[in-house]
């Protein structure tokens, strides 16, 4: 089977010889932080997707690759989430009018660069997006918090005739953000297009879909060396419950990628918040009446009737207003229609008795795949499937473990990669994957204490440290006697 590819860095998998309708989804995003004090990472959450769809995260950030899970408690509506977080890494708020550094790591000032690779057959891969910051509640717990007003594409592809080339159209639908009185409009915000005027055959990494200018081409790496247009200069995106779909998503023209559809199509989406007052929102459906901007780009433009919350109206003048508030971020996609065969970047790491959800370690050319473990071993409780190249398991001990992956496709093409998975779990209280003499002393210095939830230290999950926990971390211990472990495995 012809694998595709929507690097948002979404890949598509689909038949190039029938005609198929590909929706993608994530992308690499900017996302800026207006929460008004620092976060402590994001979660993205893919309604009605599979973990094995999402192929792989981008780590350039203050949080490293994102991990995934998946929530499988309603079977006919999976969920997955990649939850992007790291021990003591957070993120400043941004400083209104400041200069952007979404790509610099040495700077913290409010802005991060977030991607996901996303695999999926020619179906709809998800039925909703939604971006949310991680905070801290009161106690100092990360739980999930104010969500952010970004969203990304589906693509409809349509495959390459003797008479047409291939054509893909992206549609943009409204960011999901809740509100505290739910009306029949969403949260509205605007988004601007930026598409390439013409497109080539090179692929772009995952870590390419940017806005700046690496390659010193004079151009911003996310457009692949194409000159770039704006395909839609404002528009005024809201989530609708009822039947019209005039504002609840934006639909693009055409791309076309050529006789073999060999050419890569990439697209940049700019969010800005809505700054228009309440005087110029429709009191009881709550949409946002001023949807067109002035030429100074901020201004809105134009004379409405807006009805307020009791059934009456007035008339608002939107250049009055300032309709076009903060900018959030932006998002950068990339769509191919056929994905190079190729080994994933790297693999997330695992937690003892915590479901390891299915993962690849291949993606792209034609399936089916042959895969093994060429050298090392996998994580005790994982699995390798050798037809697709999916990972999956449950973990059963801490450690870290060196393994290669081999696979071929269907075309006989061939590949190779060297992964490391690390485990942690019960009794591995200093984090560093392995038990020894040092965790057996922590535990035994926490004697009698009452502990949280799932501390390493209590073993049996009584929540209180005794010798009981003591013995179970020793049957465990990495290596012969307890000996310390110095370097790590």
């Amino acid at each position: 089977m012809k694998q595709m590819t929507f690097l948002l860095p979404l890949l598509a998998l689909g038949s190039i010889a029938e005609a198929s309708d590909i929706r993608g989804g994530l992308g690499n995003f900017d996302a800026l932080n207006h929460t008004g004090g620092p976060v402590y990472g994001i979660e993205i959450e893919l309604d009605d997707t599979n973990s094995k769809d999402v192929v792989s995260t981008y780590p350039g950030n203050h949080y490293g690759y994102g991990k995934i899970r998946e929530d499988l408690s309603d079977p006919a509506h999976p969920k997955t989430f990649v939850r992007y977080e790291k021990d003591g890494a957070f993120t400043n708020p941004y400083p209104i009018g400041s200069t952007l550094y979404c790509y610099d790591l040495s700077k913290n000032v409010g802005c991060e660069h977030f991607g996901v690779h996303f695999a999926y057959s020619a179906t709809t891969p998800y039925s909703a997006v939604k971006y949310n910051w991680l905070v801290k509640d009161g106690s100092g717990k990360l739980v999930v918090g104010p969500a952010l007003q970004l969203n990304t594409p589906v693509f409809d592809y349509t495959p390459p005739t003797t008479d047409f080339p291939a054509q893909v159209v992206a549609t943009m639908p409204a960011p999901v953000v809740p509100q505290s009185v739910v009306k029949e409009f969403g949260e509205p915000s605007w988004v601007k297009v930026i598409k390439t005027k013409t497109h080539n055959a090179r692929v772009l990494a995952l870590g390419a879909l940017i806005s700046d200018d690496h390659d010193h081409d004079g151009l911003a790496d996310w457009t692949n060396g194409e000159p770039d247009e704006v395909e839609s200069e404002w528009y005024l995106l809201q989530s609708h419950n009822g039947v019209s779909n005039a504002k609840s998503e934006l639909r693009g023209g055409s791309d076309s990628m050529g006789n073999n559809a060999e050419e890569v199509v990439t697209r940049r989406y700019e969010f800005y918040a809505y700054g228009g007052p309440a005087a110029s929102i429709d009191g009881e459906k709550g949409e946002a009446m001023c949807d067109a901007v002035g030429t100074d780009n901020l201004h809105g433009d134009g004379v409405v009737e807006v009805t307020d919350a009791n059934g009456g109206s007035h008339e608002f003048d939107c250049s009055t207003a300032e309709v076009v508030g903060a900018y959030q971020g932006s998002q950068m996609t990339e769509f191919l229609a056929i994905s190079p065969f190729a080994m994933v970047d790297a693999l997330q790491n695992g937690n003892v008795n915590e479901v390891f959800p299915e993962r690849p370690t291949i993606s792209g050319g034609n399936t089916p795949y042959v895969v093994n473990v060429s050298a090392g071993a996998l994580p005790n409780g994982l699995t390798l499937a050798q037809d697709t190249g999916l990972l999956s398991g449950l973990p059963s001990k801490v450690g870290i473990f060196n393994f290669t992956v081999s696979a071929n496709d269907a075309d006989n093409t061939s590949a190779s990669k060297a992964f490391t998975v690390k485990v942690t779990g019960p009794g591995d209280t200093d984090r560093d994957n392995d038990i020894d003499m040092n965790d057996l002393n922590a535990i035994k210095a926490k004697y009698g204490k009452v502990v949280a939830a799932n501390d390493p230290a209590d073993l049996n999950g009584d929540l209180r440290v005794n010798i009981i926990d003591y013995r179970k971390a020793a049957s465990l211990c990495t290596l012969p006697q307890c000996a310390v472990v110095n370097p790590a495995p």
